[in-house]
């Protein structure tokens, strides 16, 4: 499969036909994970998809990153196929590249659809103590089990995972395929501690999908709440009882959704290119994305522990499309 030229090398592939949609996989996991629905996607898109650096079956430099290089890597290719703006779908960190990428270059997004994400940093929903506790004993009763069914509780519903049990180990393969090092998914966990857009989603110029599954335990539906009331031009549609892994829970019905959604939008153009000194910068500021994220992600914090102790919080706008 061919690669990108500049580097680090990325791997990637293109199938289907339509509009182009990039689509960027999650923490550590490679692109094998689309491999299940990509038959569905095919007919409506131009499929791209791609493993992350130092993850996957692409280049892993022993480096640190952030979520400003992995969004220039995403840019990086579609310019390896002559592709100057496409459909932009991001999944759980992958909607954390999304948004950075939306950001830093709205030339290149199309319609942008975050699925399963968080804006980051401390203003994050984390799941509750009751929910923690369910996932963990769910989880440590599945690691009796032979495999990795451990995993399963994280990615799927109770009821998925009860009433398909066949089709969830079948899934689980694609997670397991072209394992990232230990290097790469600590890459991977620090860009994504100090990934936090909470203050920059009014950026976003692409008119955006947020879309969850309804009992997603990893990712509470409060995030996806909180990105469709801050983001300019969102629309919230909700997977219902599906898990964090909606589009593979919900193949179809995660698909009908995001039809109906650019149906109803018609053509979506790319955004302008940002300007000035802004634009100038943004190679810089790329190269020093997790410095800077580290400080957004402590001004955050503080304005956090100043609204709490002011009696101040964040209201978030609940769109929601059925």
């Amino acid at each position: 499969m061919p690669r990108t030229r500049s580097l680090p090398r990325l791997w990637y592939r293109r199938r289907g036909q339509g509009e182009p949609l990039l689509l960027i996989t999650g923490f550590t996991i490679s692109a094998a994970v689309f491999d299940p629905i990509l038959p569905l996607y095919e007919p409506h898109f131009e499929c791209i998809v791609y493993d992350h650096r130092a993850s996957g079956r692409s280049d892993k430099p022993p480096l640190l990153t952030s979520m400003a290089e992995l969004a220039g890597d995403a840019a990086r290719v579609l310019d390896e196929l002559g592709i100057e703006s496409a459909h932009v779908s991001g999944l759980s960190m992958g909607g954390m590249v999304a948004q950075e990428m939306a950001i830093r270059f709205p030339e290149r997004v199309r319609g942008l659809m975050l699925g399963c994400s968080t804006s980051g940093g401390p203003r994050a929903i984390r799941p509750s103590l009751k929910e923690l506790g369910t996932l963990g004993a769910t989880t440590v009763k599945a690691l009796r089990e032979p495999g990795r069914p451990w995993l399963s509780a994280a990615l799927f519903s109770d009821e998925f995972r009860r009433d398909h049990p066949e089709r969830v180990r079948e899934l689980l393969r694609y997670f397991a395929k072209h394992r990232a090092p230990a290097y790469g998914a600590l890459a991977h966990l620090m860009a994504s501690v100090y990934h936090d857009t909470t203050s920059r989603l009014h950026l976003i110029e692409a008119p955006t999908l947020v879309m969850h599954g309804e009992r997603d335990q990893m990712a509470p539906l409060a995030n996806a709440r909180m990105l469709a009331g801050r983001i300019p031009d969102a629309e919230l549609a909700i997977v219902p009882g599906a898990g964090h892994a909606y589009g593979l829970e919900a193949p179809q019905l995660s698909l009908d959704l995001v039809l109906d959604w650019l149906r109803r939008r018609g053509p979506i153009e790319a955004g302008r290119p940002r300007q000035g000194l802004i634009a100038q910068a943004e190679p810089v500021t790329r190269a020093l994305g997790l410095p800077i994220g580290a400080l957004r992600t402590g001004a955050s914090l503080a304005g956090l522990v100043a609204d709490k102790i002011g009696g101040g919080g964040d209201v978030a706008v609940d769109r929601r499309t059925a």
